[in-house]
């Protein structure tokens, strides 16, 4: 706004130094420049305004926010969530520091919300992978070890750092091994609901993850790349080439995934490109190539908040030497197919006269549904009925 400000006193100045007739048609147009500046000016304004409501409401919401009711004081844990109906904590928890929910607990220690203890409760152990030891993480996708990296640094040395190299050279390694593209991350992949909406499920490298049957999927998703790119940039750009000559650029940018798993694929495919995109995904892609671009933008970004600052000494933390490390055991464990596609089973009828009427029963434990092949049925709500049912006695 200071700028235009500034062009704009110089146009005036113009106008004043060439009132000849003959310069009219110059003088409109610089008349016209001023308007157009002073509405850019007023939109400027807005715009500004509204950035400060919007940072206002967020820091409001943000200081609002009390982590302390996911937390366990017992285990210094925190849930993965609340059931509601239940009143209570889930059962299981966040308990491993190569998580996306690190991020969480390092923002919740830095508020206060809870004990700087619980950052020493988060497991640390230590696969030995290449040259180095790499934390073990629950599925070995790109999302755990890397999400936090959006706007968190990882310290010149540090255990987190030197975690999120190895698991970037790891995914590239396992992905030459594949012969397919690298970037294993939870994401979509080809199997669709009766709603054919695509399916979501976490990704990853064997040896990486402690979760079993990783091997018997094989999901790449571009914004694994992307996220990697803040590791591995050059390895990156050539990886992103080869997605979009697979078909995996689409209009609004890189989709979802593409899913190389060979029970998923139809005969003479070699891939299928699960065309969709996640909000969550996309905002995580651009943030890293901004920080890319940028050298860390986010992260300083991040880092300059006071409470932020008084807490980072946390990420210092160096791999420990001189201690055991596991090896990854996916290749002697290795499963059958973990996760079980079932087909939707159909059955038609051509006829209503038949000697009993076949039924079809539908229900979530609330709402249910009888329909028989007949045509007749019912429909109930818990012991409310919604139709009636009127049954044929003689059958």
């Amino acid at each position: 706004a200071e700028m235009l400000t500034h062009y704009e006193i110089v146009i005036h100045d113009l106008i004043k130094k060439r009132q000849c007739s003959q310069d009219e048609p110059l003088k409109v147009l610089l008349v016209r420049m001023i308007q157009a500046m002073e509405d850019a000016i007023g939109n400027i304004k807005r715009v500004q305004n509204k950035s400060s409501e919007l940072h206002d409401r967020c820091l409001k919401l943000f200081h609002e926010m009390d982590f302390n009711f996911l937390f366990d004081p017992v285990r210094k844990l925190f849930s993965i969530g609340y059931r509601v109906a239940e009143e209570t904590l889930d059962a299981s928890y966040y308990d491993l520091l190569a998580s996306e929910a690190r991020l969480t607990s390092f923002i919740s220690i830095a508020k206060g919300d809870i004990p700087s203890t619980h950052w020493f409760h988060l497991g640390r152990g230590l696969i030995k992978i290449h040259n180095g030891s790499v934390l073990s993480s629950w599925s070995g996708s790109m999302f755990e070890y890397l999400m936090p990296s959006l706007v968190m640094k990882d310290p010149e040395g540090s255990l987190i750092e030197e975690t999120c190299l190895l698991a970037v050279q790891k995914q590239i390694q396992y992905g030459h091994e594949k012969s397919i593209p690298w970037g294993l991350s939870e994401s979509a992949y080809n199997k669709r609901d009766i709603h054919l909406t695509y399916q979501y499920s976490n990704f990853g490298v064997p040896d990486l993850g402690l979760k079993r049957g990783l091997g018997t999927d094989l999901v790449v998703a571009p914004y694994a790349t992307l996220l990697g790119a803040m590791m591995a940039s050059v390895d990156a750009v050539k990886n992103l080439r080869t997605l979009a000559d697979l078909g995996a650029l689409g209009l609004f940018g890189f989709y979802e995934a593409i899913d190389f798993t060979r029970t998923r694929l139809q005969k003479n495919e070699t891939h299928s490109v699960v065309k969709t995109y996640m909000a969550h995904h996309q905002g995580m892609s651009l943030v890293a190539i901004g920080n890319i671009l940028k050298n860390g933008v986010m992260r300083d970004r991040f880092h300059s908040e006071p409470m932020v600052r008084a807490t980072e000494l946390l990420l210092q933390e160096k791999t420990p030497r001189n201690i055991s490390t596991t090896k990854p055991t996916e290749k002697l464990y290795r499963v059958g197919l973990v996760r079980e596609d079932i087909e939707h089973v159909s059955r038609q009828y051509r006829t209503v006269n038949r000697p009993v009427p076949t039924t079809q029963l539908l229900s979530n434990g609330e709402y249910s549904v009888m329909l028989t092949s007949a045509g007749s049925g019912y429909s109930r709500y818990k012991e409310n009925a919604i139709t009636r049912w009127r049954e044929d006695v003689t059958l």
